[in-house]
Order: structure tokens, then C-alpha cells, then sequence
């Protein structure tokens, strides 16, 4: 194994300082409920130095857009993880619900502060076939990935048989909505159970709804 150079030894530094300063300010923002908390006290909880804070942020607006792109960056590097290419469609969407649950359960009170102080794009197909500025931040940039899986998923669903065809527009919108409030009600459960579990009953219901077992087709 090669050692790393005192630059990359630097950057590596840099880079868990930053994240560290990250961690703290989504806890606290979190927390607080509110993004009024000072760059001199995420300094002082993250150890470092405030100076070393306006290093990487120039203000609370520009850190708050790192955290929320840092629940964007685990979202993807946990769907990645977790993503089966050869499962079928009812499985992989169980997955992604589940995959959004974690970014839930990592910090649920972060997750309401966002939604309250960012307006986010709606998970639907539009917005996917409108296309994403690549600046655009935080939640609304979640939500148009969450929203490119879920079409992709319904249209290979749809492609399989497993699916019954829909206007992909208006499905993508439904199955969007509907994991969103779901995103949200386990946001505010004090106690969320299983994730696994969840998951599987918000699938369960996108794909059968309130149909009874001997309703279902």
C-alpha cells in the first residue's frame, strides 16, 4: 500500500474538517429547529477554530446548502449500496423506499427543518422530463432522482408485465407523493419501527392498494 503525500495527507484533513463542521450544523440546525444558530457555536461543537468555519462556508446560507447536499450524497451512495439490477421492479422499489427511510432515520429533525425552508420540487415525472439545472440544491435535487428512479422503475415494471400501464407522468406523480408523505410522517414518528418494515408496507400499498386479497389482481 503506497502512502499518501503530505498534500494528499492535507486534503484528507481538509475534507474531514469539513465534514465534521457539516455533522454538527445539521445536528444543531436540526435540533434548534431553525438555521439561528452562530457560525462561532458549530465552530465550537465541531472543535475547530471559527475562522476555520468560514474557511469552507461563507455564511449559514452556504452551509446549510452543504448539509442538505450532504443527504443528497448519502441518498445516492446508499441506493448504490443497496441497488440490485437484476431484481424485479417490486423489489428494487422496496428498496429505494427503504434507502429513503435511512436518510430519514439519520436525522429526522433535519429533514423537517429542510422541507420548511426549502421549497422543494415535487417528485414527479415533469420534473424529470423538464431536466435538472445541476445547481439546482438540496431536497429539490433529491427529489428529481428520487423521481428519475421511480419512472425509470414503473416503465420497466410496465415493460415486465408486473406493472399495468399508466400514463408514466401520472404514475410517477402518485408513487412520488405518496413516499413523500410517508418520508414525512416517519420524520415526526418519535418511534419509527423497522425500516425493512415500513418500506415493505408502503410498497405493498403503492402496488395494491386498499384492495382486499381478494380483490387483487
Amino acid at each position: 500500500m503506497s502512502r499518501k503525500t503530505p498534500d494528499q495527507l492535507r486534503d484528507v484533513l481538509r475534507d474531514f474538517r469539513r465534514d465534521q463542521v457539516v455533522d454538527v450544523a445539521r445536528r444543531l440546525f436540526g435540533e434548534r429547529g431553525s438555521t439561528d444558530v452562530s457560525m462561532e457555536e458549530i465552530a465550537t461543537e465541531a472543535g475547530v477554530a471559527r475562522s476555520t468555519v468560514y474557511v469552507y462556508f461563507a455564511n449559514r446560507d452556504e452551509l446549510l446548502r452543504a448539509c442538505l447536499e450532504r443527504m443528497h450524497t448519502q441518498l445516492l451512495d446508499g441506493l448504490a449500496a443497496a441497488w440490485e439490477e437484476g431484481a424485479e421492479p417490486e423489489d428494487r422499489l422496496r428498496t429505494l423506499f427503504e434507502g429513503v427511510f435511512e436518510l430519514i432515520d439519520d436525522s429526522p429533525a433535519f429533514f423537517r427543518l429542510a422541507v420548511t425552508t426549502e421549497d422543494a420540487v415535487a417528485v414527479t415525472a415533469d420534473a424529470v422530463q423538464r431536466g435538472a439545472s445541476p445547481s439546482t440544491p438540496g431536497l429539490a435535487m433529491i427529489g428529481l432522482n428520487i423521481a428519475r428512479l421511480i419512472q425509470d422503475l414503473y416503465e420497466e415494471g410496465v415493460a415486465a408485465g408486473r406493472f399495468r400501464p399508466l400514463d408514466p407522468t401520472v404514475a410517477t406523480a402518485l408513487i412520488g407523493q405518496m413516499l413523500f408523505g410517508a418520508m414525512s410522517i416517519r420524520a415526526g414518528d418519535p418511534a419509527p419501527g423497522p425500516r425493512d418494515e415500513a418500506a415493505a408496507v408502503v410498497c405493498d400499498f403503492v402496488l395494491h392498494g386498499l384492495a382486499g386479497e381478494g380483490v387483487r389482481g
